[in-house]
């Protein structure tokens, strides 16, 4: 049942996607979602409450996952090479935040993030946890001497808008742009080059 249940919980998220990316937040309704699932609203509301906190699950299902993904157990590679680690952190980050899905929801949330309660939830869901991730790992590598970071926090979303800055001024902001898996690569490298010649050490 709880196989049934979860496959039919990613069902929704999918069709939610859709709807929202071809319709809208606003005009996609809670009845438009359930109507095109051929199911009740009862049903829909049975597994998300409020179409808000639907979106918000589609955001995460579509993009919050894959992210996650990327940072892995990072803090637990703080004895590994901090280039490898970071470049791959980085790879993954762009991969999922770069395709045009992710490029379309991003402009949604940005057009609903209109009240103050909804952007910090969208924050602690997503952002906040990133760099709490990185943070941890940057603190540990610095303990096991591959790196020199004096403030973790910081450097953490120093990193972060570094693995962006090429893609983020490559065109208009909300573009989707297609970048090619070596162009992420040599992007992302970059990006590590410049943060390690920060914070790196002879060991790193």
């Amino acid at each position: 049942m709880r196989v049934r249940t979860e496959a039919r919980r990613e069902a929704i998220l999918d069709m939610a996607a859709q709807a929202f990316m071809e319709l809208g937040y606003e005009r996609a309704s809670m009845a438009v979602i359930a109507a095109r699932l051929g199911g009740s609203k009862g049903t829909l509301y049975s597994y998300f409450p409020s179409k808000e906190e639907l979106f918000m699950n589609v955001v995460m299902h579509k993009v919050g996952r894959k992210v996650d993904a990327a940072a892995g157990d990072m803090p637990d590679l703080a004895h590994e090479d901090p280039r490898t680690v970071l470049q791959r952190l980085g790879e993954g980050i762009l991969a999922a935040v770069l395709t045009p899905e992710a490029v379309a929801l991003k402009r949604l949330v940005m057009a609903h993030m209109t009240n103050d309660a909804v952007g910090e939830r969208f924050w602690a869901l997503g952002p906040a946890q990133m760099i709490s991730t990185v943070e941890q790992y940057l603190a540990a590598a610095t303990r096991a001497g591959k790196l020199a970071v004096p403030a973790p926090a910081v450097a953490a979303r120093h990193m972060l808008a570094l693995y962006e800055a090429e893609a983020s001024w490559r065109g208009p902001p909300g573009a989707a742009l297609d970048l090619s898996a070596a162009q992420i690569r040599d992007a992302v490298a970059r990006a590590v080059d410049v943060f390690l010649a920060a914070y790196g050490t002879s060991n790193s």
